[in-house]
């Protein structure tokens, strides 16, 4: 199989895995949390059609939310790492979901990827008593007292995009990133032929999704080829373009990159079609779909991208908070994972997400 033939769901193997069997078609016969699953699957011509689910779900984590069932409007958040083109899609879900449930919407977004500043804008918002806070941390461990302080007030905690495993929140949704960065691995060996050097540029050192697709990466990227240096951008933009040329200068033979987040294939593409660089021969396989990259791939300068489900991420998040709200809904999976699409220029027209 090519690699743009590939589309990945799959289970998250920290914990055991529960999948439900219909396609949406059937939801009704399912119960609610294949119907998710299903959901969160339905945008990828050729997904499997079994719930995405990776984690029991925890009912006694819902016993301190503060339930709303009189018919009033609830008001759900959602923080993001940053202000960031990626999260824009996620944004537009959310927003136009909770237009159609008639939900409060508010997106509070760090203008930079400063954990300590995300959890000033979470501390005001639990202040404030929204009724559901959904967080993308940039680092998993700072957002761990504010979130069991937000659980311990009745606000309906869960994250979207990158996880804090070890805090109390009630859910994830989003990629499965560990196996996300398995399939970048195998993108990446499959291109070089299993030799080769390459390099690795992330977004914040600290962020676990971003972790989670590297180790994933070193997992299958196989033994003939080596790692020369993980670099990272801070998800900066400007950042990214000294960063990718630093990169390149630093490692003559290197003939391979992976960028495991959004803002190093918008960069490493820019760089690389310098007067310094442009005689370089360089696999690049790149996370997301921003509108650069597609562009890349399109004139041949990058191979393929992860590309992710974050429309679905947004959607799910506020779907799952007014179910559990005001509703009573009891999810089965607590963690979902929404998947990801190996994009290179054979399927570019035809990719969903």
């Amino acid at each position: 199989m090519s690699i743009h033939d590939r589309t990945f769901t799959s289970s998250f193997n920290r914990r055991k895995l529960m999948i439900g069997t219909a396609a949406l078609s059937a939801g009704a016969a399912l119960g609610r949390c294949g119907l998710r699953g299903a959901l969160a699957q339905e945008a990828t011509p050729g997904a499997t059609p079994a719930a995405a689910c990776g984690e029991p779900f925890d009912a006694s984590r819902l016993s301190t939310v503060k339930m709303v069932t009189d018919g009033s409007q609830i008001s759900v958040a959602i923080v993001p790492k940053l202000v960031h083109p990626f999260f824009e899609d996620t944004r537009k879900g959310a927003e136009e979901e909770a237009k159609k449930l008639g939900v409060d919407f508010q997106w509070v977004a760090p203008q930079t990827g400063d954990a300590a500043i995300q959890v000033k804008m979470i501390e005001d918002l639990v202040s404030k008593q929204v009724n559901a806070i959904v967080i993308s941390p940039n680092d998993p461990a700072s957002v761990i007292p504010v979130i069991n302080d937000g659980l311990s007030k009745g606000i309906l905690m869960m994250t979207f995009d990158s996880d804090s495993p070890d805090s109390d929140r009630v859910m994830y949704i989003g990629t499965n990133n560990k196996t996300a960065g398995k399939i970048q691995g195998d993108t990446m060996r499959e291109a070089l032929g299993g030799t080769g050097k390459v390099g690795i540029i992330t977004g914040g050192l600290g962020a676990l999704n971003l972790n989670e697709r590297i180790d994933g990466f070193k997992e299958t990227i196989g033994s003939g080829i080596e790692i020369l240096e993980v670099v990272a951008t801070d998800d900066d933009l400007q950042k990214g373009l000294g960063v990718s040329e630093a990169l390149l200068r630093a490692h003559p033979d290197m003939n391979g990159v992976a960028c495991v987040s959004a803002t190093g294939g918008p960069t490493l593409a820019q760089v690389i079609q310098g007067p310094e660089f442009k005689d370089r021969d360089i696999k690049i396989v790149a996370f997301d779909d921003l509108e650069e990259v597609l562009r890349a791939i399109e004139d041949g300068i990058i191979l393929a991208t992860m590309v992710q489900r974050p429309v679905q991420m947004g959607v799910l998040s506020i779907q799952n908070a007014n179910d559990i709200i005001t509703k009573g809904f009891v999810p089965e999976c607590a963690l979902l994972d929404t998947g990801v699409t190996v994009v290179t220029k054979d399927n570019l027209k035809t990719y969903t997400k």
